[in-house]
């Protein structure tokens, strides 16, 4: 088996979409929309591999609050953490947690996406 893709809603399904695009060079499939049941969404995944993909949506009429959860996105090196958290920081975004060592020997830092979610940036 394998992590297919994560859900995360949103108030603004674009700006969501964009912010993911940018940071984390994220390619986006085309709007997906259910009238009948009042769900939109976009697919985004990383261009040269078939893994999982992160999906953003919104439902009609409903305003979202951020999940208690988070995602994780690997930069593949502890200069890529640093890189992206300072790009992160001076756009203009929150840093909940400043890059350091985990108690699993990884890298990481986070911040907070448009919506309030929780991202946390790795090194692997």
């Amino acid at each position: 088996m394998k992590l297919s893709h994560i859900g995360i809603t949103a108030n603004d399904i674009e700006s969501l979409r964009y912010w993911y695009m940018r940071y984390f060079a994220l390619s986006s499939g085309p709007l997906c929309r259910d009238a009948e049941r009042g769900v939109s969404c976009y697919f985004l995944s990383w261009p040269d591999t078939d893994g999982a993909q992160i999906e953003i949506l919104s439902f009609d009429g409903l305003r979202v609050k951020p999940s208690s959860g988070h995602v994780a996105i690997a930069t593949g090196s502890r200069e890529g953490v640093d890189f992206l958290t300072e790009l992160l920081r001076t756009d203009g975004n929150p840093i909940v947690a400043e890059p350091a060592e985990t108690i699993a020997g990884s890298y990481m830092s986070a911040c907070l996406d448009p919506e309030g979610n929780r991202v946390e940036i790795t090194d692997r």
